[in-house]
């Protein structure tokens, strides 16, 4: 039988006590916590606004608000906050967009007021609030819906609308009515949107931009929606934010006010979801006033969504391995074996990172099942070449995708530059002239080589030495590539020169970098070809 062992009955009555006194305890721990939190950091003690009514049509009507916040952290010198007013329906909805005053306890910009008078312990505060001129109604009711404010110590406070009924800091303001929501126009993929994104494993970003304006009330916010398969949606915010140099920034774009604004959007397509076309179906747009403008049936710059499930590619190849570009464009050829496709291949792309891919629509499929899609390789400093994405689509519509840049499986796809391994060399050497009259100077004698180079001569410099070996004159730049035959350079014979013998040293540089030297004094180059560069300058 099982038994339970009771505590005695004054051991139970002392934990009962000892409970009731952990529970006190506990209850009075955090608002005495609060407390001492209010008596250290800022406060905000004091809100109120100056007027009831407002006439705002002309448009440069104000509002007086007067504040007062108290801060008992004696190491505080500085505070910073925010003043939020908003629309407020009848039903006490908040209406359009929160229009903020900022503030700080020293007056720096771009903050908008600052204290007027008092010390950080206990200071004043007032601002002329400049009230919208439009609104979607003739008649608006505003209210302060939110205060926010920090000390340089770490010191904060936050006021909700709930918190900021006491104060009554509201008033009604006329104005000119705005009908009409925004509008926009250049809407579009961004120039390095992928138009494959393989979600199997993760979720993968479309992003686009688009230009929105409203001349009355101004942009506040908005939202842009892709359709896929299947009823499948996804969509992202379109929402200015202001920048502490006062312009807006909306995605990767400035813009000088709401009126006018350029964004950029990201839409999250989530990992597995359907595959297939997805396209811009729906923007949404809201001004300040709270007007909504909707453009919906889209179909606009699609992107192709996979699990490479139904089509896939395999026995991906690049060649050549080593390309020589160093006289002009490399072709490079990629081929791949799809399959699982219907009726075809349409479209094949492929993107490259250092190199121009392509994109080959309705490619055609070889004897052993392999398509072959064409890249170039740009001139000269052009040293590696990687395919970063390889996407495909059927003539049903279905697409695979491979590589980074579509966030697909990883391709090993690299070709390089042929390497540079020898520096120019030079066959043969002449001057037009060998004897100059100092009377006929200044002027340049005509130097010609033949040259043998693999990646082409594209520099040079020279000069002449005097017979005890020092530079009396020079020149250096670049010439058009030449890898072989004659190679032209001047060389200049300033006025005054004297009479005697002179030499001639040269550098030739390739477009690799090798250099080769020839006929400079003091044995520290090679021998030109049929003996030194000499010109004599005579007295004649």
């Amino acid at each position: 039988m099982l038994q339970v062992k009771r505590r005695p009955r004054g051991f139970r009555l002392f934990a009962a006590a000892l409970g009731g006194l952990l529970i006190g305890t506990l209850a009075a721990g955090p608002a005495q916590a609060e407390g001492q939190a209010r008596q250290t950091g800022p406060q905000l003690t004091a809100l109120s606004v100056g007027q009831s009514t407002v006439d705002a049509t002309s448009g440069d009507a104000t509002v007086t608000v007067d504040w007062h916040v108290t801060d008992g952290n004696a190491a505080a010198t500085d505070m910073f906050g925010d003043i939020a007013f908003q629309q407020v329906g009848a039903d006490g909805r908040l209406i359009g967009a929160p229009r903020t005053l900022t503030f700080s306890f020293e007056p720096r910009w771009p903050y908008q007021a600052s204290a007027v008078a008092g010390t950080m312990a206990s200071a004043d505060y007032s601002h002329a609030f400049p009230v919208p001129r439009y609104a979607a109604r003739s008649t608006a009711r505003w209210a302060v819906v939110k205060v926010t404010a920090r000390d340089d110590q770490g010191g904060t406070f936050t006021v909700e609308r709930q918190g900021l009924e006491r104060f009554h800091a509201e008033f009604t303001a006329t104005h000119v009515v705005d009908s009409t929501g925004p509008t926009y126009d250049g809407l579009r993929a961004v120039r390095d949107q992928p138009e494959y994104l393989y979600n199997a494993d993760a979720s993968v970003t479309a992003r686009y931009r688009l230009n929105i304006a409203d001349a009355e009330s101004g942009f506040f916010r908005g939202r842009l929606v892709l359709s896929g398969p299947r009823g499948a949606t996804a969509s992202g915010a379109i929402r200015p934010t202001r920048e502490t140099d006062g312009t807006l920034r909306c995605g990767d774009y400035n813009s000088y006010d709401s009126h006018d604004v350029f964004c950029t959007v990201e839409v999250t397509i989530p990992a597995g979801a359907p595959a297939g076309t997805w396209s811009v179906s729906r923007v949404g747009l809201t001004d300040a006033s709270g007007n909504v403008s909707v453009v919906e049936g889209l179909s606009q710059d699609p992107v192709h969504v996979t699990q490479n499930s139904s089509v896939q590619a395999s026995d991906f190849a690049l060649t050549p391995a080593e390309y020589n570009n160093w006289n002009g464009t490399a072709p490079l050829t990629i081929t791949m074996k799809p399959s699982g496709f219907r009726d075809g291949i349409a479209s094949a792309t492929v993107l490259l990172d250092g190199c121009s891919g392509s994109v080959t629509e309705n490619p055609v499929i070889a004897p052993d099942g392999s398509i072959s899609l064409r890249a170039t390789v740009p001139p000269v400093y052009t040293r590696r070449c990687t395919v970063t994405g390889i996407g495909i689509t059927d003539g049903a519509g279905e697409s695979a995708a491979y590589g980074t840049a579509f966030h697909g499986p990883v391709l090993d796809l690299v070709a390089t530059q042929i390497p540079d391994t020898a520096a120019p060399v030079v066959n043969s050497a002449s001057l037009d002239v060998t004897s100059v009259p100092a009377s006929t100077l200044p002027r340049n004698a005509r130097l010609t080589l033949d040259v043998t180079s693999f990646v082409g001569v594209n520099g040079f410099s020279l000069t002449v030495y005097d017979a005890s070996g020092a530079s009396v004159n020079g020149m250096s730049g670049g010439v058009p590539s030449v890898t072989n035959g004659p190679l032209e350079l001047n060389v200049p014979l300033q006025q005054g020169l004297a009479e005697g013998e002179y030499t001639v040293g040269f550098t030739l540089t390739d477009a690799g970098g090798l250099r080769a030297q020839y006929g400079y004094p003091g044995g520290r180059s090679l021998p030109v070809p049929g003996g030194p560069l000499l010109i004599t300058v005579t007295d004649g």
